[in-house]
Order: C-alpha cells, then structure tokens, then sequence
C-alpha cells in the first residue's frame, strides 16, 4: 500500500481526447476538485482516491455510476463530527483509474473494496451505497457479514430490470467502439437530469462534475466497459441471489421518482430481506443522498445509533416541524414515529 499525493504537472488528457472538444489538463481537474483530505492508495497496480474525514465509529460510502465520491460531500459535512466517514471512488469513476486490465464484474469489485479496507486496516464499519455502489454493498456484506456492522442501501440495484437509456446506449455493441472516446457533454447532463428528481436541485456546477470527471485520463472506457457488464447482469437470473441471506440490520432508502431504479423494485427488497428497515422520499429522485442529503443523512444517524422508529412516508407539514427542530449536530438526536 502507498499514500501519496498526485503529480502537479502539465500532463493532459490522452490525445484522443481531442475529439471531445473540451479537453482538460489534469492539473485543472485536480484543483477543482481535489482538497486536503483526497488520499490514494495503491492496490494491484490501480490508484484508488478517496477522503479520509472525522472521527468515531467508521463508515464507509461508495457512489453510484457516473458519479464520484463528491456525491456524498453534504453527508460528509452533517456525519463527520459523529464518524470517521471514509468514501471511495469506483475504479473508473473520479480521480481512481480503471482496472487495468478492463475487468469489471460483481466479484472483483466485493474483492476490491475488501482489500482496500484490509488496507486501512479497518476491522468493523457501516457501510452505506447507492445505485450500483448499493450493489456492491449488498454483495460484500453478504461475503463478508462479520465486517459489516449496519448497512444503508439508497436506491440499490439488486433484481432484474431494464437499463437505464444512458446505459442502454451507450453499452450498445454498435455503439460502444465510438463511446469509449466520444461523449458529448449533453450525455451526462442527461443522466444528471435523469438521477434528480426535482430539477431544480440540479445546479449547474452538479451537472458540470458529471462531465468534467468522466473527462479525467480513460474514464470514458472504462463507463462504457462498466455499462456493458450492467447490460448483462440486469439480465442474469443470478442478479438478486444472496439478498434473502443478508442477516445485516439494514435501512433501505428510496426516491419515489427514481427514473434509473424505480420504486416498485422496493417492494422485491421489503419481501425479501430479513432485517430490513425502509424509507421513502416523496419527490426525490436515484440520489437522495444528494438531493435531499440533510433528510437522509439524518435518518442514517437515526437508523446507525438504533434510534429510527418508522419506516413510513413522514407528511411534510410533519416532517417539517420535526426537522426544523432538529439539528444533524447534536449527539442524541431523537426520532419520532409516525402513523
């Protein structure tokens, strides 16, 4: 394992890069959006980023696809007084490097994230993930049960469905030759608007890291090699095997407009974990953690100290006047059931 910071050159994008017409020297990438927490560490040749924050009991967050670990930056603010929060680019995604040699299944990346948390010499920890970083949160408590103390899942993929348009496109054998070097910057402000349900929480400078680090060294490949192992395991029969054994408290979070995971697969989770515990967010979209990350943040709190007491849709006027009173800074935050 080695820590160390990245180079402050004047290296640029790979030369094919050209073809996207907006082309950025890495260093510009770096300061915008790299701070004094971004560390890497070295596994199997791979540079994997990731931030480092707070202090007390350790939790663990991956992000979903097209996305990095600033998708979790308001949790990351509300959470860190109370724990020591470690987030992780995906291999591919952000400022971490595609494997090596393009491979992308489910039991890599469980083997991945198990090394990297052997690494930190991390023994016990919540983990929480959303989308396909739900996926492999899921996957890797369910090999690795003793690790896992709670896990958070928010709008996770776990059963058969139909892809995503973005993904679905761009994985496309026809497709996929040119999408490994071309992606126009209205694609990802396509799936930007397809992961938000309130648009209006879709701010410019969101929709502009979207674009900006799928332009960072070979990302673009390896979306396009990522998107192609979805496309065929939203098809397997073997998707959702294991999620009946999960054993693991769990607090399972859901947008009711989730264009990417929809709503009714909830139900297949509510049927089929044992340990469960749900909530729905009226309006929001594939990323409440980003969204509405105060909501969420707050009730992940609840559920990791064993204080959330519902697992119904709280109505606004309610949930405002409970959460105008309470603050994500306060050390014995308290729940209140509803009917």
């Amino acid at each position: 394992m080695t820590l160390y910071n990245p180079p402050m050159d004047n290296e640029t994008q790979p030369e094919n890069e050209i073809n996207n017409k907006e082309v950025f020297p890495i260093e510009v990438l770096i300061s915008k959006y790299f701070n004094a927490h971004s560390k890497f560490i070295t596994i199997e040749n791979m540079n994997i980023h990731y931030r480092d924050e707070g202090s007390g009991p350790i939790l663990v967050l991956l992000h979903g696809v097209c996305s990095s670990l600033h998708t979790w930056d308001a949790w990351v603010k509300h959470l860190k007084p109370y724990y020591r929060v470690i987030r992780i680019d995906i291999p591919g995604f952000g400022f971490s490097g595609p494997f090596k040699k393009e491979i992308y299944d489910p039991d890599k990346g469980v083997q991945l994230i198990h090394q990297i948390i052997s690494a930190l010499n991390i023994e016990n920890f919540y983990l929480a993930g959303n989308s396909i970083g739900g996926f492999f949160s899921w996957r890797y408590t369910l090999k690795y049960p003793e690790k896992v103390d709670k896990l958070i899942l928010i709008d996770p993929v776990g059963y058969n469905q139909a892809l995503p348009w973005v993904v679905k496109f761009a994985s496309h054998p026809a497709i996929r030759p040119l999408a490994k070097f071309i992606m126009p910057r209205f694609f990802f402000h396509m799936a930007a608007n397809q992961v938000y349900g309130d648009k209006s929480k879709l701010t410019k400078d969101i929709k502009a890291r979207y674009f900006d680090l799928a332009m960072y060294k070979d990302n673009k490949k390896a979306y396009v090699n990522f998107f192609t192992v979805m496309r065929n395991l939203c098809d397997s029969p073997d998707l959702p095997k294991g999620i009946t054994e999960i054993k693991t408290p769990t607090m399972v979070m859901w947008g009711t407009k989730d264009e990417w995971v929809p709503l009714k697969y909830c139900k297949q989770w509510k049927n089929d974990l044992q340990n469960g515990t749900f909530v729905i967010y009226e309006g929001a979209g594939h990323t409440p953690n980003e969204e509405i990350p105060e909501k969420t943040a707050q009730d992940a709190c609840l559920f990791l100290e064993g204080k959330f007491l519902s697992d119904k849709i709280i109505p606004d006027f309610i949930e405002n006047k409970i959460r105008s009173n309470f603050k994500i800074h306060t050390k014995t935050p308290l729940a209140v059931a509803t009917a």
